[in-house]
């Protein structure tokens, strides 16, 4: 009896002992043939991240400060506009109004463009159909662009556990050194296409407009069109500077956390690779 108690015990250490061995040997295996997916991951990790600021840097730039508007369309003279094209008289809060009413619906909080302004003292609607269509247009690629946002936040959490989990905290020196190498690529090209749009701001927003709004319902008559009235292409200039100017800001935030994992990476004893 006292040897049966003995032999099971033995085989159960015995069995216990290969059970962690191929545990460690799988996790071992595992680490060793998908540590070659990390550059990858990285950098996908890295074009997603640029991708959920920058559209963050547009919510800001548009949405954070409802004042940016009224200082452009003084700076614009866009009542001004109105009178001289269309003989329009509409008092600078209805213009307003119309902007922020015009920002809700893009992020699709209303349901439509039905916004009523004053015209020489009587109530109409701003938008004409045409115009209607095109916002209807971009309503689906600020939509659409959030709806990512929101899909790429979800997968870059999900590449941060994953390689916590597999290499603790050195995923953090993996995802940060990936993020300065890849933006190496992305800042050069964004430097470009900045001093691109600088230098050739209508060959730039024309083309922008070609790619994202290919079906031609863009182009507006200023004696035609209040929306082009209140929104000159002067208007889209400043305003694309100023998203710019945010995009750096958020960019600065992960560039030093970057470097700061990456230098302190060794002196903190992240686990070594196997």
């Amino acid at each position: 009896m006292v040897e049966q108690h003995i032999l099971s015990a033995l085989f159960m250490l015995q069995y216990r002992s290969i059970y962690d061995a191929k545990k460690v040997f799988g996790k071992v295996f595992m680490k060793k043939y998908l540590r070659f997916s990390y550059p990858i991951l990285a950098v996908l990790f890295t074009l997603m991240l640029y991708f959920i600021l920058f559209v963050s840097a547009f919510d800001l730039a548009c949405y954070n400060n409802s004042s940016y508007y009224r200082k452009e369309f003084k700076k614009f003279k866009v009542e001004e506009s109105l009178k001289e094209y269309r003989g329009e008289e509409i008092p600078l809060s209805d213009l307003e109004n119309v902007m922020q009413e015009t920002l809700r619906y893009l992020r699709g909080e209303r349901e439509n463009l039905l916004i009523p302004v004053s015209v020489n003292g009587e109530s109409t609607e701003f938008y004409q159909e045409d115009e209607a269509s095109h916002m209807a247009d971009v309503r689906v690629l600020f939509t659409t662009s959030l709806t990512l946002r929101t899909m790429f936040i979800l997968s870059c959490l999900a590449i941060l556990f994953f390689l916590l989990i597999l290499e603790h905290g050195r995923a953090f020196y993996i995802l940060g050194k990936g993020f300065l190498f890849t933006s190496i690529g992305l800042l050069f090209l964004l430097l470009l296409l900045s001093l691109y749009s600088v230098m050739h701001f209508d060959t730039a927003f024309t083309e922008f407009h070609h790619i994202f709004f290919s079906q031609g319902n863009w182009e507006f008559d200023p004696s035609l069109s209040r929306m082009i009235d209140i929104m000159p292409e002067e208007f889209f200039a400043d305003t694309a500077l100023r998203i710019l100017m945010h995009y750096l800001f958020l960019l600065a935030f992960p560039f030093l956390v970057s470097f700061f994992f990456v230098k302190r990476a060794k002196g903190w004893g992240y686990p070594k690779e196997v």
